[in-house]
């Protein structure tokens, strides 16, 4: 395929021909691979951040009187707070499923797997009015019920996480741009 064609064939457009018309067909899918690489880099930091989030949570549960209480401290506040453009929620559910903090609205894990009870945090997504949130959510033993665990869960809307993917595809395309003429 001959993207440039005189009448007179150069040497220059020959080479021409011969490297733009494959560049010009793997440049979107390197914009492609690009982008899910800066994805998957965008979102670590921000999983981690949740999974903190979730665990320093988790050892503010305490018990009085054989009843499970959440007391966020002032130190904690910073906790469940987003960045400007994310949204956060958290909640904290006692054994008995009854809401001792945070958005009664968050649902609950549909599949309770092997993290049920290890008090390890597990990530996933869910929709909550019509909004895309990364859960992490940490699973927690309590002496007041042995065998039946609190669920400690914090989320944020990932808008932040796209900004960060798109500032690194930037970063990545926009020098590919300048080189490729």
């Amino acid at each position: 395929m001959k993207i440039f064609r005189r009448e007179q064939s150069s040497l220059f457009s020959e080479i021409l021909d011969w490297m733009l018309t494959p560049i010009l067909l793997l440049w979107p899918i390197s914009l492609l691979l690009t982008w899910l690489v800066a994805q998957g880099l965008a979102d670590k930091p921000f999983d981690r951040a949740l999974e903190t989030n979730a665990v320093a949570l988790a050892r503010l549960i305490t018990v009085e009187d054989q009843k499970p209480r959440f007391q966020p401290s002032p130190a904690a506040h910073p906790l469940l707070g987003a960045a400007e453009s994310d949204t956060a929620y958290y909640q904290i559910l006692g054994p008995d499923g009854t809401l001792l903090g945070g958005d009664s609205s968050l649902p609950q894990p549909e599949d309770i797997g092997e993290e049920y009870g290890s008090g390890q945090p597990f990530l996933r997504e869910v929709q909550l009015n019509g909004k895309s949130l990364k859960v992490a959510a940490i699973w927690v033993q309590l002496p007041v019920a042995p065998g039946h665990p609190a669920l400690v869960q914090v989320a944020e809307t990932m808008e932040q996480r796209s900004l960060l993917a798109t500032e690194i595809v930037k970063g990545v395309m926009l020098p590919q741009f300048a080189i490729l003429p």
